[in-house]
């Protein structure tokens, strides 16, 4: 990399910090701030508390995260193994109408979500999944396949045919290249529709606040226990549930971002 290039790549990361890391970082602040300062804009040093955090632990907004949590994950995996069966179809089989059926099934990305909201409603009352975990779980699944199977056959559609070929020609059987080629070749691939499918669960908020009320109640439809008004916003508890509910996502990309940023480029670099 040249030093033109180099010092390019850093002025963006800058700005993208520059951008990104002030709104996080004020909602720490104001998670810290003692209350009778907290609407004081222009107090900038203090002696920071820790109240709330210590209040988050002893009260029950646990569940709602841990509900976030399995749900989130839960959906994720399924959408993975469900988009995963139909990134393989479109990738390495060939099939009358294939380009349709792609498009057709990438068109509720498209279509907002309040459209579909009263018969998923009526749907999960009809099977008395009201308030469950495993409504959500469904819900989280279905929502995300089609960007799992956008991201996955972009993936797939660079895995040298040669490979999956002499495989077969050997006497594999498919299960077998599934398992010893396409899947370890697939990882970060893989591991970035996990990351989007988590992180769009994670953030959902209307399906969530219709099909819950209490036992499977999510992180980000708690947060509307603080909020009862513009001039009644509990600003203290609503800042330090949104720093608990952001810090998960941070470190899960993270940890990951190796292989997320593979994923991602994927496709970018053929040829």
């Amino acid at each position: 990399m040249t030093a033109r290039r180099r010092w390019t790549h850093l002025v963006g990361i800058a700005l993208v910090l520059a951008w990104t890391l002030p709104p996080f970082l004020y909602l720490v602040m104001l998670s810290i701030k003692p209350e009778r300062i907290l609407i004081e804009r222009s107090q900038v040093f203090f002696w920071p508390t820790f109240e709330r955090y210590r209040d988050f632990i002893a009260s029950g907004l646990g569940l709602p995260i841990w509900n976030s949590l399995v749900t989130s994950t839960l959906g994720s995996a399924g959408t993975l193994l469900l988009g995963g069966l139909a990134a393989l179809t479109f990738s390495f089989l060939e099939f009358r109408g294939k380009t349709l059926l792609f498009l057709v099934i990438l068109i509720p990305r498209m279509f907002p979500p309040i459209t579909t909201l009263i018969p998923i409603q009526l749907m999960l009352k009809t099977l008395g999944l009201i308030d469950t975990r495993l409504a959500l779980i469904i819900l989280f699944t279905g929502f995300e396949i089609p960007l799992a199977i956008w991201v996955l056959r972009t993936f797939l559609d660079e895995i040298p045919r040669e490979l999956t070929e002499s495989a077969a020609l050997d006497g594999a059987s498919l299960p077998a290249i599934i398992a010893r080629i396409i899947l370890p070749l697939s990882g970060p691939g893989m591991l970035a529709a996990f990351i989007l499918s988590f992180i769009f669960n994670w953030n959902e908020f209307l399906f969530p606040l219709i099909v819950t009320s209490f036992n499977a109640r999510t992180g980000a439809v708690a947060m509307m226990s603080f909020t009862a008004g513009y001039k009644k916003l509990q600003w203290g508890s609503l800042a330090t549930l949104g720093v608990v509910m952001t810090i998960p996502v941070i470190l899960f990309v993270l940890a990951f971002r190796g292989s997320l940023i593979r994923g991602f480029t994927a496709g970018a670099l053929k040829g």
